[in-house]
């Protein structure tokens, strides 16, 4: 693999995009919701109670679902999906309606054709940089294939803008609730409600997808796996691993080795 069609992983607040090559994987779970694309080759996914793979052109797996998926000598787009988002409601409402998801159930297998264009756009996005801009309009298209809807518009609310700011200015600050809402001028309560109004996930949550974005960008700077995990709360390096693979089902250190390039978005 050359630097030209590199593994990439975009990284935003409630989303994680990886491009590139696949890998079989043991059963594992993670908090994330998984949504799988064959970008070349065969899809084939299995999950607990069910004994042999299951050919697919896409899939989406539920939180917590035990699983395995490989694409043998194929490329792939992996989107993971934080659990309590109104991005991955919007996926669940669209599914329920036009196909024939049942509540409870733990995959939805997709056989349509993947849409050409896209599949291109997702091609070419490995083998030269990406704008800003670009990144955004790949995150929309391969969610909107999946029927994800992302709202335009932009956070109204000035003191959600102020809390915003101040996470992402010092994301490796474990800020209480109560020292947030003061901050504010608001109830715990009513923070926690507005901030999920208008962001589509629980402050925590973002919080911690904050931390460990922040983490794995310090450690693709050339931090130690313990340097990264110390300057953003975490006890240890095991701790922060063990946090990161429960979310994301794959270990940190799995992707430094891999020389993919993360690109950090929003």
């Amino acid at each position: 693999m050359t630097n030209k069609d590199a593994n990439r992983f975009f990284f935003w607040h409630d989303c994680v995009i990886y491009l590139g090559d696949s890998f079989e994987t043991s059963f594992h779970h993670h908090h994330a919701v998984q949504c799988c694309i064959a970008l070349t080759g065969k899809l084939e996914i299995r999950w607990e109670g069910l004994e042999q793979w299951e050919e697919c052109t896409a899939a989406v797996i539920g939180a917590n679902v035990r699983h395995s998926i490989r694409c043998l000598n194929g490329l792939v787009c992996l989107i993971y999906l934080e659990k309590s988002s109104s991005l991955f409601k919007t996926i669940l409402e669209y599914q329920y309606q036009n196909t024939e998801l049942q509540k409870q159930q733990p995959a939805l297998l997709l056989t349509e054709p993947f849409p050409a264009d896209l599949k291109r756009m997702l091609l070419d996005s490995r083998r030269s940089s990406t704008e800003p801009k670009m990144t955004d309009h790949l995150k929309t298209e391969c969610l909107k294939f999946f029927g994800g809807y992302i709202s335009s518009k932009d956070i109204a609310d000035p003191r959600i803008v102020k809390l915003l700011n101040l996470l992402n200015a010092q994301p490796r600050h474990s800020f209480s609730g109560h020292t947030l809402a003061q901050k504010i001028n608001l109830s715990q309560s009513r923070m926690q409600h507005l901030f999920k109004q208008q962001l589509g996930l629980p402050i925590r949550r973002y919080m911690l997808w904050l931390k460990l974005r922040c983490a794995l960008k310090l450690a693709f700077d050339g931090q130690s796996l313990t340097e990264s995990a110390h300057s953003v709360g975490f006890s240890d390096s095991a701790h922060f691993s063990r946090v990161f693979k429960l979310t994301f089902g794959i270990s940190p250190s799995l992707l430094l080795k891999s020389h993919s390039t993360p690109i950090f978005c929003e």
